[in-house]
């Protein structure tokens, strides 16, 4: 009997000595999403749960080396569940089977999570108990109950009590207050590290940051770090211009960005090595992700800007959305009227040979146009896992045009040539442009699918009239006419599937594009033009992400073949008549992470092209004067790039190091455009062995209700433009600081002041001036967040202009001009029931878009 005995003590030891062992880190992670995850993770047990079940309930924990048993019971935490354990099963059920629940965050005065704190709701009438829970490492606290008014009572040691009144639903962040009688001499300290690595990239919270209320994501992305610009418009430091997402649905038009309020932003993901499922032409991403909302009926978003710049500048829209169940149906209408100004001065040495001239030039222009937008949409979530959807958009310009008074002093061998006046108008039209798109995404099983198709149809026509008068040289008038038509079908499937620690996705992307453009000057003083371009793009791609405790290994490979056909009925005669080409290129992407605590660590490389525009590529010629052309290079080629960087991140510190390698960087450039005529061309070409090293620094401390975010940043290129018959030196690096200084004054609003510098620097063939800013906003929300309003001024001192120096092999070129950068402005958002769409599709084509 002891012999039995002792057999049945050993067998169990070895049972337990072959138990897998787990070592996870999860923040803010659902808890659905965990189990499924810790299911997958080992095949000891099988873990059974309902998913909508527990999909509100988020986790942020770490272990290392436990059991499957233990592991989900650390999960789990104090949430209100039930968990049953058998041989090899795990059952994880919510003992609270109220569909409602109400949903927020803890913080302290600093905005840290408070963890542990306990939450209680109440009947108002009498205080009497209804439901209770305690908040997790990250604040957060989910509680089912029924529909109705509440009294939420949240206590923790050291701080005051708090009371609100509630419903159902989000009730967002619950600041508590330190008590200082209880509290005495015990400082309690937690942080929420505001940087952290991500595959490719960097992380930025913004539910804790001083950026959680600023107005709109378009307000939010342009004080991100290492990001700049506005209204649409954003290019990632040292990386151009990023593809941006929200909730993995690609941003198509910028008045999305004005529609999203920052108050609903989680986090923001900022890309500069992108896998392979990217388009191989997008050089960084912007994602960005919202917090869930349950909320269903009528919701109503508004939102209106006013500045003022020496002319006015208005913007509108106006978002209806009706939720219910998994449908949900939404429409969105907008109007722009814009003014744009600027005043440049410039002066051209024209280098002919024996017969040198130089013009000296003002050219003040103005453009305006009146544009508007409108959208409509669905998406059905058929379950927790699939859902499908659809949205039509159309948009154009009501009026749209420009003027031009200038005038021209010319010089020849030194000697007054004669003085020209100018005036120019252009009358642009954009007839309404279509814009179609589905979606279907969904999971069979473990494999995940996200399928999407886009259909886009353009069409802009130019009418321009110019007259140069002059008593010494021959009048001129000159009227041309352009038009171009462009239509893209573009598909895009992503298949992915848990393979071993981590996930393995494929996948297939498609556009077929058609461009069309003609151009014409009716009195003959440039050529004719008509071209034909048809592409097809067929791309396949894999990728493979697994997370090894504290590692994680992001390895993708893309490939992307692309016929282009080329027709065209006027090219010169020094290019060569068939321009069509074919090419197969392959994209290697690879990073590697390291992330504890506030610590974080990466080294990632990519390879990218950027593949020149349509009518870059077109063969059409511009008049801008009698001296000067513009036009397209049938024979551009695509450039390639190559980066390797390096990131480093601790909390509110993040350090970012880079080196870049081009091979056909395309770059403007002029050059004579016929001999035995003096007549220059501006056109975009090719360029080899070019290189550039970029890093920067930025620090995003807290002290009171001080918060301040400094940037300091370095560029510079390495490319011997003296091989190009440049007589200069041009690898003049770039140092730049920004700052921005918050202050929050009270609970409901907030002030900032900006500064930005930049030193002097060179970039392809030009010499960039230095540049010095200061912007000033000050905000206030209302009505319960409700209602923000912000009131700003930009350029404040008038310090921002466009200068800068050209230097080609026959021509230099400066510029100085005032674009009327000093504006102040208002912008008033209303929100009533706002809720973020349900709408999942991400589109197809995405880079072709941007070509077009």
């Amino acid at each position: 009997m002891r012999h039995i005995l002792y057999l049945i003590i050993l067998c169990l030891g070895l049972v337990e000595a072959q138990a897998q062992k787990l070592s996870k880190s999860y923040t803010e992670v659902s808890l659905s999403d965990v189990l499924i995850d810790l299911n997958r993770s080992q095949a000891d047990s099988r873990i059974s749960f309902i998913y909508n079940e527990l999909e509100d309930f988020t986790v942020t924990t770490s272990f290392r080396n436990q059991t499957i048993g233990n592991a989900v019971r650390q999960v789990v935490g104090f949430y209100p569940m039930k968990i049953t354990e058998t041989d090899s099963l795990i059952t994880v059920e919510c003992i609270q089977k109220e569909a409602q629940k109400v949903i927020g965050c803890v913080i302290n005065e600093q905005g840290e999570p408070v963890e542990f704190a306990n939450v209680a709701l109440l009947l108002p009438a009498d205080s009497s108990f209804i439901n209770g829970g305690v908040t997790n490492a990250n604040g957060d606290f989910v509680i089912p109950c029924r529909p109705g008014h509440m009294l939420i009572r949240v206590s923790f040691v050291g701080y005051k009590t708090h009371y609100q009144p509630c419903t159902v639903g989000e009730v967002g962040n619950i600041r508590l207050r330190r008590d200082a009688i209880v509290l005495k001499n015990v400082v309690v300290k937690g942080e929420i590290p505001q940087y952290k690595s991500t595959p490719g990239g960097m992380t930025v919270e913004i539910q804790n940051s001083i950026l959680k209320d600023v107005g709109t994501a378009d307000d939010l992305l342009s004080m991100l770090p290492r990001v700049e610009g506005g209204d649409g418009k954003f290019t990632v430091f040292a990386k151009g211009e990023p593809e941006i997402y929200i909730n993995n649905k690609k941003v198509r038009d910028a008045k999305e960005l004005k529609q999203l309020k920052s108050t609903d932003i989680k986090s923001v993901d900022i890309i500069t090595s992108p896998g392979a499922k990217y388009n191989a032409e997008v050089c960084a991403v912007i994602r960005i992700k919202t917090i869930k909302r349950q909320d269903n009926g009528l919701s109503v978003e508004a939102f209106t800007q006013t500045k003022y710049n020496d002319w006015w500048t208005n913007y509108e829209d106006f978002t209806l959305r009706y939720r219910t169940g998994g449908l949900e149906v939404f429409g969105t209408g907008t109007f722009y009227n814009h003014h744009y100004s600027e005043d440049p001065v410039l002066s051209s040495e024209l280098l002919f040979d024996n017969n040198p001239i130089h013009i000296d030039q003002t050219a003040p222009n103005s453009i305006w146009f009146t544009s508007v937008h409108g959208k409509a949409g669905l998406s059905y979530d058929i379950d927790e896992n699939n859902s499908i959807g659809m949205t039509y958009s159309c948009s154009g310009e009501l009026y749209g045009s420009g003027e031009m008074n200038g005038s021209q002093t010319i010089y020849r061998n030194g000697q007054l040539e004669g003085k020209v006046s100018q005036w120019m108008h252009v009358n642009h039209t954009t007839i309404p442009d279509h814009d179609a798109n589905i979606y279907y995404v969904g999971k069979i099983g473990k494999l995940g699918i996200d399928f999407n198709g886009t259909w886009l149809w353009q069409k802009t026509v130019r009418r321009d009239i110019e007259t140069e008068r002059s008593t010494e040289l021959e009048n001129r008038d000159i009227h041309s006419n352009a038009e171009d038509r462009r239509r893209m079908l573009a598909a895009k499937l992503v298949l992915s599937y848990p393979v071993w620690k981590g996930e393995l996705s494929v996948g297939s992307e498609t556009t077929s594009t058609h461009s069309n453009g003609m151009s014409e000057n009716i009195e003959g003083w440039v050529p004719a033009s008509e071209n034909h371009i048809k592409e097809n793009n067929l791309a396949g791609f894999a990728e493979y992400k697994v997370q090894l405790e504290h590692w994680s290994l992001n390895a993708g490979l893309r490939y992307e073949h692309v016929s282009t056909d080329y027709e065209s009925y006027s090219i010169r005669s020094d290019i060569q008549p068939e321009p069509s080409r074919t090419y197969n290129d392959l994209f290697p992407n690879v990073s590697i992470g390291w992330q504890k605590d506030k610590w974080g660590l990466q080294l990632s490389y990519t390879k990218r092209i950027n593949r020149p525009s349509y009518r870059s590529l077109s063969n059409y010629v511009q008049y801008d004067n009698r001296y000067q052309v513009e036009g397209g290079n049938p024979m551009l080629r695509p450039a390639i790039r190559q980066d390797i960087d390096l990131s480093v991140t601790y909390s509110w510190l993040s350090f970012n190091a880079g080196f870049e390698h081009y091979s056909d960087k395309i770059l403007n450039f002029s050059s004579l455009y016929q001999q035995g005529r003096d007549i220059i061309m501006w056109r975009n070409e090719n360029f080899d062995d070019f290189n550039c090293c970029h890093a920067s620094i930025v620090a995003s401390p807290k002290w009171g209700i001080y918060t301040p975010t400094l940037t300091l940043g370095y560029f510079q290129q390495f490319f011997d433009v003296r091989q190009h018959g440049i007589v200069h030196s041009l690898n003049r690096p770039e140092w730049s600081i920004n700052l921005r200084n918050w202050l929050a004054l009270g609970k409901t609003a907030k002030a900032m002041v900006y500064i930005h510098y930049a030193t002097t620097h060179d970039y392809g063939f030009s010499r960039q001036h230095y540049e010095f800013n200061v912007n000033a906003r000050l905000q206030k929300t209302f009505m319960n967040g409700q209602l923000t309003a912000v009131l700003f001024a930009n350029d404040i001192f008038r310090t921002l202009r466009d200068k800068w120096e050209g230097y080609y092999p026959v021509e230099v070129l400066t510029r100085n001009a005032n674009q009327y950068s000093r504006e102040i402005g208002i912008s008033l958002q209303y929100n009533f029931n706002a809720t973020r769409s349900k709408y999942k599709g991400t589109g197809a084509g995405n880079a072709e878009k941007s070509r077009m």
